[in-house]
C-alpha cells in the first residue's frame, strides 16, 4: 500500500518502486518461511499417511521417532537459513530501502546525522539525572544543545549552547549560557560561557551517532550493543528487548512448526484430503495471534520480554510434542 501511494501521489518511477519492493522481500521471506515449512511437512505426512506409507514403514520395524528425523532436520536447516537471512541480508536491505523511500518522497539523498535528539540519563536507582536535547548532529558538530541538570532529584540548572563538539569522551559546548534554578524553579542567575566541558556523555553520544536506526535495520550484535549502551544509563525499553529475543525465536520457529506439522499430518483421514490445509491454517493463525499478543504484552511490561518472544514457539512446540507422543504410542 505504501509503495502504491508513492507511485500514485509522488510520481515515483516504476523501477525505483520495484527496487523498494525487492528490498522488502528478504524480510517478508523470513516471516513466511515458517508457514512454508509447516505446510510442506504437514502435507507430506498427510499424503504418506493417506497412502499407508507410514504403516508400511512401521510394520518394517522403523520406529516413529526415526521417521520424525527427516522433518526435524528439514526444520533445523530452514532455521539456519532463516537466521542467516535475517542477520546478514534483512538489516542491509531495510536500511537501503529506507534511503530509497526518502529519495522517492523528497527527491534528495537522506541526510546523514541525527535531528531532534533527546536522551534521558538515569542513575542506578532510575532517578533522572539529565535530559539532553540536540537540534541537529551532522556527524561532527552539535547544534542548538540544551541540557537539563536534575542533580539531587530536582532541576538545578539549564545549559544552553548554540554549538558543540564531542572530544575525549565529553562534549565541549561553545557560545552558551547556564541558567541556575532555585528550589522554587525560578532562574536566579544567568552565566555566559565561551566554552564549557560536559563530561559523562559517552552513552548519549553513542546513541546519537547511531541515529534513528530501527531494530529491523540492525543484526543481533548491533542491537545487542545498542541495548547495552541503553542499559548503562538504565534507559533500555521493553520493545527493544522483545525484538532482540525475537532475533533468536523467529528463525527457530521453522524447527518448531516442523515438529508440529509432521504429527498433525498423520491425523488426517484418507477421505478428508483437505484436512491438512485446515490444520495448517489453524496452526498459522494460532502462531501469529500468539506472536502479536505476547509481543504487545512484553512491550507493555506485563510479561518478561524473553517470555514474550518465546511464547508462540513454546505453545506450538508443546502441542507438537503432545501429538507426537500419542502417535508414537
Amino acid at each position: 500500500k505504501t509503495i502504491f501511494n508513492l507511485i500514485m501521489r509522488s510520481g515515483v518511477p516504476i523501477d525505483l518502486a520495484l527496487s523498494i519492493i525487492g528490498l522488502h522481500l528478504p524480510e517478508i521471506i523470513v516471516m513466511t518461511i515458517p508457514i512454508g515449512v509447516l505446510l510442506g511437512t504437514l502435507l507430506v505426512f498427510n499424503r504418506l499417511s493417506g497412502d499407508s506409507e507410514i504403516i508400511a514403514l512401521r510394520t518394517s520395524g522403523v520406529s516413529f521417532y526415526r521417521i520424525m528425523i527427516a522433518p526435524l532436520l528439514f526444520g533445523l536447516l530452514t532455521s539456519f537459513m532463516s537466521f542467516g537471512l535475517n542477520e546478514l541480508i534483512v538489516p542491509v536491505a531495510n536500511r537501503t530501502s529506507k534511503k530509497l523511500e526518502f529519495l522517492a518522497l523528497y527527491k534528495a539523498e537522506m541526510p546523514s546525522g541525527t535531528a531532534n535528539f533527546t536522551y534521558m540519563q538515569r542513575d542506578k536507582n532510575l532517578q533522572l539525572e539529565r535530559i539532553y536535547f540536540v537540534d541537529k548532529f551532522d556527524g561532527e558538530k552539535l547544534q542548538n544543545v540544551i541540557i537539563l541538570d536534575f542533580t539531587r532529584n530536582k532541576l538545578v540548572q539549564i545549559i544552553s549552547a548554540s554549538q558543540g563538539i564531542f572530544k575525549h569522551g565529553e562534549w565541549v559546548l561553545e557560545k552558551g549560557r547556564t541558567y541556575v534554578v532555585d528550589a522554587s524553579s525560578d532562574i536566579t542567575r544567568i552565566l555566559q560561557f565561551q566554552r564549557l566541558r560536559i563530561p559523562g556523555v559517552k552513552n548519549a553520544q553513542k546513541l546519537m551517532e547511531s541515529g534513528t536506526v530501527l531494530p529491523t535495520e540492525m543484526n543481533m550484535w548491533e542491537l545487542g550493543a545498542h541495548i547495552a549502551t541503553l542499559k548503562e544509563s538504565n534507559a533500555v525499553t521493553n520493545d527493544l528487548l522483545v525484538r532482540f529475543y525475537q532475533k533468536f525465536s523467529q528463525p527457530l520457529a521453522c524447527l518448531i512448526v516442523a515438529l508440529a506439522g509432521a504429527p498433525l499430518g498423520l491425523l488426517a483421514r484418507r477421505s478428508r484430503s483437505n484436512i491438512g490445509l485446515i490444520y495448517s491454517a489453524v496452526i498459522v493463525f494460532l502462531y501469529y495471534v500468539l506472536q502479536s499478543t505476547s509481543g504487545a504484552l512484553g512491550e507493555a511490561g506485563r510479561i518478561h520480554p524473553m517470555m514474550a518472544a518465546w511464547l508462540p514457539n513454546t505453545v506450538i512446540g508443546t502441542l507438537g510434542l503432545i501429538i507426537l507422543y500419542f502417535k508414537a504410542k
